[in-house]
């Protein structure tokens, strides 16, 4: 069931403005129709009390002289609207008497004193007829209000037709309306959108009038401002301190190195060992950090060469077999010997990465399947592990900066910027990048480029 809290902004400001205009309207028709009901009423009242009170004058004589058929006369002379009406003597007793038809029974009640009553969709008039301050008898009618309900039929008729006017022009007033307040939102939201996708700190929302909406667009555009600077400063900070790290450790490398050569205890060999092995991985992270300064202000540069993909994929996999005998590769080539133009050491960075992630998160020895498909422009490489694999829903933010996989995280380090690097070194290449995985089948990998490249 639609809830109310699921609607747009749109739509609910929408359907405000048409409910309060059915909800005055409404109100507005019932205190016309009452009022006009009452006033019929009153009217109905006073005009009555006048007729009783003619027929009671021109009665005295009748009453007096016990004349019954000459008060009958008179009662027979009352508006069309009287249904019954009866002159009773100062005892109560029925003098004359009148109905419109014969159908119409006499229903006057005591007391009949100067009265009126609303019963049964009839109006009931009790007028004393008086002569010398003395009381004569009582006049009785019953007039029917067949009128009152044209005129409330009439009512309903006028207010129908107001309230789908109202409600027309309400729609009319709340669709234009609601683009002042919706579409600057969906503006902002769509801008927001796009920089979390694009990662663009330059896009703005466009700021119109003062109004509170306006306020929020442009503090904003402040936020992304305040953001865009605050990371060309890290980028700033990380290319200089990758930088003035590269140095010292290189030095770290060369001694450690040297040590390896010396000959050296078990234990102190041991420790050589992992020292080297930990320069390697802060080496390694240097170097990403150094690509993610080059990437972010646009000084990745490429060296576009013509070179075999098949023999690159080969000596990248001979090279991490290096230490890693135990995982067996399956090799598939479509097209052997298919030659690309690119940066043979940037595809060699990301296929490099792709294996070693392959080895990474595969908790036990299984194979790993590398595939080389030939198109007539392109050429696709995926590598497919049988590891721990990726949900649905990581699929895109896996390459994103600085973004580790929640079930990556359980037991292997990283900073979540080796596929990061890939997919921009793949887009550099006017190409694309991509993973298909569950949590069952493990990962595949892909990246395809067009075989030949333009220069940059």
């Amino acid at each position: 069931m639609l809830s109310i809290r699921d609607l747009s902004i749109k739509n609910k400001l929408i359907w405000m403005q048409v409910l309060t205009c059915i909800l005055v309207l409404g109100l507005c028709f019932v205190a016309f129709v009452v009022t006009d009901i009452r006033g019929y009423k009153e009217r109905k009242v006073t005009s009555t009390i006048a007729i009783a009170q003619v027929i009671g004058v021109n009665s005295i004589s009748a009453l007096q002289f016990l004349d019954n058929d000459a008060a009958k006369k008179i009662l027979q002379q009352s508006e069309p609207d009287v249904v019954n009406a009866i002159i009773l003597d100062k005892k109560g007793n029925i003098f004359a008497s009148y109905t419109k038809t014969q159908i119409s029974p006499y229903s006057f009640l005591p007391p009949f004193t100067d009265n009126y009553k609303f019963t049964d969709g009839f109006l009931y008039v009790y007028k004393n007829i008086i002569k010398d301050n003395e009381l004569l008898g009582t006049v009785c009618l019953k007039v029917e209000l067949s009128e009152l309900q044209g005129i409330i039929n009439q009512k309903i008729m006028i207010g129908a037709l107001l309230l789908i006017v109202g409600i027309t022009l309400a729609f009319v007033i709340a669709i234009i309306n609601q683009g002042y307040i919706s579409k600057p939102l969906i503006s902002l939201i769509t801008t927001i959108d796009t920089i979390r996708e694009s990662g663009d700190y330059d896009k703005h929302v466009p700021v119109k009038g003062k109004d509170e909406i306006a306020m929020l667009s442009s503090e904003f555009n402040n936020l992304m401002e305040q953001i865009k600077l605050s990371n060309q400063k890290k980028d700033e900070f990380i290319g200089i301190a990758s930088h003035e790290l590269k140095t010292p450790l290189t030095i770290i490398k060369g001694f450690l190195e040297m040590l390896e050569d010396v000959e050296l205890g078990e234990q102190n060999k041991f420790f050589v060992d992992r020292a080297l092995n930990s320069a390697n991985k802060l080496q390694d992270l240097i170097f990403d950090l150094l690509d993610v300064s080059k990437i972010e202000s646009g000084q990745l540069m490429l060296n576009i060469q013509e070179f075999n993909l098949d023999e690159l994929i080969d000596e990248c996999i001979s090279n991490i077999q290096t230490g890693n005998e135990k995982y067996p590769f399956i090799r598939i080539r479509e097209y052997p010997g298919q030659i690309i133009w690119a940066d043979r050491n940037r595809i060699e960075q990301v296929i490099i990465n792709f294996l070693s992630n392959a080895i990474k998160y595969s908790p036990e020895v299984r194979e790993i399947e590398v595939v080389t498909k030939s198109a007539k422009a392109t050429v696709t490489v995926s590598i497919k592990d049988q590891g721990i694999g990726l949900p649905k829903s990581e699929h895109e933010k896996i390459f994103e900066r600085f973004y580790r996989s929640t079930r990556s995280n359980i037991g292997t380090s990283g900073f979540g910027l080796g596929l990061y690097i890939c997919a921009q070194i793949i887009k550099r290449h006017n190409g694309k990048i991509w993973v298909e995985s569950d949590e069952v089948n493990g990962s595949t990998f892909y990246f395809e480029l067009p075989i030949k490249n333009k220069q940059y």
